[in-house]
């Protein structure tokens, strides 16, 4: 029944949030459309944040607080402009840990200055740790590039993230729930 599967499914997510403190990672860059959500807004969604929030795919509903709980700082890394919108959904979705969340669209709100890579999502997951690293009262005394990963449906993104030392994991938004199974086989 529905319930078993809810059931396997929290002890699967806490097993790859197990296995992502086993590896070192305390940060988690998440891409937005297609990864995060199963719609590709175009950063031109049109509907409101609480529609948009309908589309949240279930395995980040239960992954995100699972990893908040162990300490794992969330960012959302996405080409989109519409961060407020995000930022909303953000809220409807994990109202007691959205505060948490850090979010890098292409809003221009933000500019990383930093001498590291600029492809890819690469500035954004910078600039997302060097806020994280600033806001002492999340609690994150270090992020670094061997305790980040990234999860995204942009193979390009990931090859970027994997020439720059970054951990990724390419997320497949036909089948969802491979994520964990990924994440469980990280070394």
């Amino acid at each position: 029944g529905q319930n078993s599967w809810a059931e396997e499914h929290r002890s699967k997510t806490q097993a790859a949030v197990d296995k992502l403190v086993d590896c070192g990672i305390n940060f988690l860059a998440i891409d937005f459309d297609q990864t995060m959500i199963d719609v590709h807004t175009g950063g031109r969604w049109q509907g409101t944040a609480l529609e948009l929030t309908e589309h949240l795919r279930p395995v980040f509903l239960h992954l995100v607080p699972e990893a908040t709980n162990r300490n794992i700082r969330i960012a959302i890394c996405t080409f989109s402009g519409q961060t407020k919108h995000i930022r909303d959904v953000m809220e409807y979705a994990f109202p007691n840990i959205a505060e948490l969340i850090v979010i890098r669209g292409n809003d221009k709100t933000w500019e990383y200055h930093g001498n590291g890579f600029k492809r890819g999502k690469q500035q954004h997951m910078a600039s997302a740790a060097e806020e994280l690293l600033a806001e002492q009262a999340l609690g994150v005394t270090d992020v670094t590039k061997a305790t980040t990963l990234l999860i995204d449906d942009d193979p390009k993104n990931i090859r970027m993230s994997l020439k720059d030392r970054t951990r990724a994991i390419w997320f497949n938004p036909k089948e969802p729930n491979e994520l964990l199974d990924n994440i469980l086989m990280l070394k």
